[in-house]
């Protein structure tokens, strides 16, 4: 316990000297931050869970999924269309939605070509699993990592959608963990984390809409329209986590990592966000937070 909580706070300063220049600086440093945690989540699944030790394969899975976290980046994406003439923010938003569409969309098919070959050279040592994994999971990881990096770099309420984000992946299992200790009797889900309860996901639940109500009253926000989102948000935080812990425990794996004392890889800290940040930057583009 103890490892666990120096590792927290290291983690806690970590992220607000990040943040803090992200914000006062240059927010590309965020990016770079977020396609850093991108290369290490990349490696942990394709290396230490889907077992592939080729490391043509790694690289290449780890070079495009960096790639995508920087094309589908908006503050750098905007840099450039100003540089290159481009003045109202209506168009820089259309050109840029157009590049980065076709951008991502070409590099991911030369990516699938190159996981291809790899998979053609490597055919004896890849089982199904290894498989699906090169071809298909850096595109997946990729396009949540730029989620990330997109909503805490929007604008002026980036802070406040992260703390919203950890608020329904952290906030909600730390409630959960604690209701679920004392009072958890119900299985949520038994064959892949027999610890967890319904009872503690309803107790997170609670806990997190408590949390949505303060921060978005901290930060002047919808109360009431915090408190609905919360919901679902936890439940789709809850998914990612039973993900995450379904994959470890098909291969026998206790962590996808242990770059983090006392609380494992990347993957096994951002589980839960992975999932909700590429919905949460859905909500925020339709304007309903």
């Amino acid at each position: 316990m103890k490892t666990r909580i120096i590792s927290g706070v290291i983690i806690a300063l970590v992220v607000g000297a990040v943040l803090s220049l992200g914000f006062l600086v240059n927010p590309l440093i965020i990016t770079a931050a977020v396609a850093i945690l991108a290369a290490i989540a990349v490696y942990e699944l394709i290396h230490n869970a889907a077992g592939i030790k080729c490391k043509a394969s790694i690289i290449g899975a780890i070079f495009y999924s960096v790639l995508v976290v920087f094309i589908l980046d908006k503050t750098l994406l905007q840099i450039l269309l100003k540089w290159i003439g481009a003045s109202e923010l209506l168009e820089i938003n259309y050109i840029g939605a157009i590049i980065q569409n076709e951008a991502v969309i070409i590099l991911s098919v030369f990516y699938f070509v190159y996981a291809v070959c790899m998979v053609l050279k490597n055919n004896k040592e890849f089982g199904l699993g290894a498989i699906i994994s090169l071809c298909a999971m850096p595109l997946i990881l990729s396009y949540a990592f730029s989620s990330l990096s997109n909503v805490i770099n929007f604008e002026q309420d980036g802070i406040y959608y992260l703390l919203m984000m950890f608020n329904f992946a952290s906030v909600c299992d730390m409630g959960a963990y604690f209701v679920g200790s004392t009072m958890g009797k119900t299985k949520l889900c038994p064959n892949v984390s027999p610890k967890k309860t319904v009872e503690g996901a309803f107790g997170g639940i609670i806990s997190s809409m408590i949390v949505s109500a303060i921060l978005s009253a901290a930060f002047s926000k919808d109360i009431m329209m915090a408190i609905i989102l919360t919901i679902p948000f936890c439940v789709i935080g809850m998914l990612g986590d039973l993900f995450a812990s379904a994959i470890k425990r098909s291969v026998d794996l206790k962590d996808y990592g242990s770059l983090i004392p006392g609380h494992g890889g990347i993957l096994d800290r951002l589980d839960s966000m992975l999932l909700i940040a590429p919905v949460f930057y859905i909500v925020i583009l339709s304007g309903v937070i």
